[in-house]
């Protein structure tokens, strides 16, 4: 693995409702797209806050550039060998559908589920913000 870069920069996607929160903190990047970072998510009362490795923060950034510029598609952040993810899909009705699921492994296992929904004009400032902390000396 690559030497990690920490980087103290927030992600936020903007949701405009108090009761969504998705945001991304405390990076450490490993280079080619691959980092870790703290996740804070609120769905409607659920939440979960945790750290999280995802190997496909580049290819992440192209597929939601061409889903807010074409105005319907999708990007998944994931890792490859575990099963959390975070979906972003673009819809032709003007929305983004926010998803995902965590889990945690242990004696006592849990999973959390989530979808909410805000609006396409949110993207840009998370797009931007996201590449300037994944493509950061790139």
């Amino acid at each position: 693995m690559k030497h990690k870069e920490k980087v103290e920069e927030v992600v936020d996607l903007q949701t405009n409702d108090e009761n969504k929160l998705l945001q991304l903190s405390s990076f450490e990047l490993f280079g080619n797209g691959a980092f870790k970072c703290r996740v804070t998510l609120s769905s409607r009362g659920f939440a979960y806050t945790g750290d999280a490795y995802f190997d496909n923060g580049v290819s992440f950034i192209n597929d939601l550039e061409m889903a807010a510029t074409d105005f319907i598609g999708s990007a998944e952040l994931k890792e490859d060998y575990n099963d959390h993810f975070i979906k972003l899909e673009v819809n032709s009705m003007g929305h983004v559908i926010v998803s995902g699921t965590f889990i945690e492994y242990s004696d006592h296992s849990q999973n959390m589920s989530f979808e909410f929904k805000t609006d396409q004009t949110c993207l840009g400032g998370f797009i931007n913000a996201f590449k300037k902390v994944v493509l950061r000396n790139s």
